[in-house]
């Protein structure tokens, strides 16, 4: 639900607009003589949740140990630290939406922050030719664009419910800074487009994207403040940029809930319902059922953001992503993911599985679950595609690789049952015709947390016990099957969590050019 409280932006009339930054306005937004015309704005909702334990170590001066950028002066801010200005974190003001308003009345603190932002602010270049000539190694046109969109997001969710706190000086600064990044990101700095010889360096698609997601983000806080091609133009972009499966364009599971956050913000602007409705599609396929995101990689969880961002209600989920080359099957109480890798990628195709609610094979810090080489490939024309018959949901990734001047093709192909009590895979790694073959490290399932493997005593089969009381029987004949303790953590409540990785290996005496390794997955009846 929109948030329904308006402010008066009254304290804005201080600031005063050169002409050049207000025609790229609507008419009407400010006076002659370049004042800001009190209007409504509108703050932003935020559906992405806040770390509690991050803002009260930032309100003690101390920044989340992923940021490296050490402690500061709580009363001075973050943006004390000298890197700050250059750092997405800071520079984007991500970490408001990690203070709380339950921490107490933040206006005082916040004022002080703001304050020495400014400073800093007004010491570093500003225009884009100044900037491009006083650092060239410095942050890039993208990184620049991305950290001003973000900027002015958060100003609009998190600073607008507070701005009429502030003194009026800081309002009219607040104001202006506000306005100015916005001109910025309807139009770039032509000072800088004329200057350069070679050309403007393109944005990146996060770039283009972040621009546009603020642009319309600002139509929805402030109607009527934008000019209609601005607004069209920056639909345009974000409408290019869902795939029709509802994928980012990049195929990215965490770039996709990262634009679905963004779109979810926009609760004003109905003209993006739309692209919200296929970006919900797409989430839906990879939501696992504790809510957190299917990732194909080592970064887990997002369960709140994914709850949050789909809301109430069931969604039609798809079968395959085809943006993203990943496939879907749900049978039963079983389902399992294949996504098919493009790039640079030391895997084949990735397969995760949950059975009965809980993960069953997945992808942890150490690995993921797929044929493992022990060099990194360049992955070329990823294809994934389903079929369905005769009681069975197969999926088959397929994707090839070049080594030494020949092609190499590496297929996994998986069959579900229709109950989802019987799962049949195939991997398989055909060489070029001429030239060696890649060496494999071995074929990886990596167990879900809680999950309990024990080896048969003839060493064909693995039990694998599950959190949800489950047991499945694992096989590969004809190769070696290791258990392998992947790592161990402390869950919440200091208790020690243990992961588990089953590695198929070929036996020695294996020296074929073609390599192809069948598994099963068998539910078994606990007595």
């Amino acid at each position: 639900m929109p948030i329904q409280t308006k402010h008066q932006s009254g304290a804005g009339s201080h600031a005063r607009f050169a002409p050049e930054l207000r025609g790229l306005f609507e008419p009407g937004v400010f006076a002659e003589d370049g004042a800001l015309v009190p209007r409504q704005w509108h703050p932003l909702p935020d559906f992405r949740p806040s770390v509690q334990e991050e803002g009260l170590d930032l309100l003690q001066g101390r920044t989340p140990a992923r940021t490296e950028l050490g402690g500061f002066d709580p009363f001075l801010g973050p943006f004390s630290i000298p890197a700050a200005m250059t750092y997405n974190w800071t520079a984007s003001f991500e970490f408001l939406r990690d203070l709380s308003p339950s921490y107490g009345d933040l206006v005082p603190i916040l004022e002080l922050w703001l304050d020495q932002w400014f400073v800093r602010q007004a010491q570093e270049p500003q225009s884009g030719l100044a900037k491009w000539r006083a650092a060239t190694s410095g942050p890039s046109r993208s990184e620049i664009m991305v950290w001003r969109g973000r900027r002015v997001i958060n100003w609009l969710a998190h600073l607008l419910p507070m701005a009429q706190g502030f003194s009026a000086n800081l309002q009219a600064r607040i104001w202006h800074a506000l306005l100015a990044d916005i001109g910025r990101l309807v139009e770039p700095d032509r000072g800088l487009l004329a200057s350069l010889t070679q050309g403007w360096e393109p944005l990146n698609r996060r770039a283009v994207w972040t621009r546009a997601s603020a642009l319309v983000s600002v139509t929805g806080s402030a109607p009527g403040l934008l000019r209609q091609a601005t607004f069209d133009e920056a639909l345009e972009r974000l409408e290019e940029l869902i795939a029709a499966d509802g994928m980012f364009a990049d195929g990215s599971p965490l770039g996709t809930l990262s634009a679905a956050a963004d779109l979810a913000m926009m609760t004003r602007v109905i003209e993006v319902e739309p692209i919200n409705e296929r970006v919900r599609t797409a989430l839906a396929t990879l939501q696992r059922s504790d809510g957190s995101l299917v990732t194909f990689n080592k970064q887990r969880g997002y369960g709140g953001l994914v709850e949050s961002v789909l809301g109430p209600g069931r969604w039609r989920r798809a079968s395959i992503l085809k943006t993203g080359h990943i496939g879907f099957v749900e049978a039963g109480s079983t389902r399992l993911w294949i996504r098919t890798p493009m790039g640079q990628s030391q895997a084949g195709p990735i397969c995760e599985v949950e059975a009965g609610g809980v993960e069953l094979i997945s992808c942890s810090s150490l690995g993921v679950t797929a044929l493992e080489f022990t060099r990194q490939v360049e992955m070329l024309d990823p294809q994934t595609r389903r079929r369905d018959d005769d009681g069975h949901a197969l999926l088959e990734g397929k994707s090839s690789f070049e080594l030494e001047g020949h092609r190499h093709t590496c297929v996994r192909t998986v069959k579900v049952r229709q109950d989802g009590r019987h799962i049949h895979g195939e991997d398989a790694l055909f060489s070029g015709v001429n030239g060696s073959r890649v060496q494999v490290r071995g074929l990886i399932f990596d167990l879900g947390e809680g999950c309990d493997p024990v080896l048969s005593r003839d060493g064909e089969s693995v039990l694998i016990r599950t959190p949800a009381r489950q047991a499945w029987r694992f096989r590969c004949l004809g190769f070696d099957t290791q258990i392998d303790q992947s790592n161990m953590h402390f869950s919440t409540s200091l208790s020690q969590n243990r992961r588990h990785q089953l590695v198929c290996r070929p036996r020695a005496n294996d020296s074929g050019k073609d390599l192809i390794i069948r598994w099963d997955l068998q539910f078994e009846d606990l007595i």
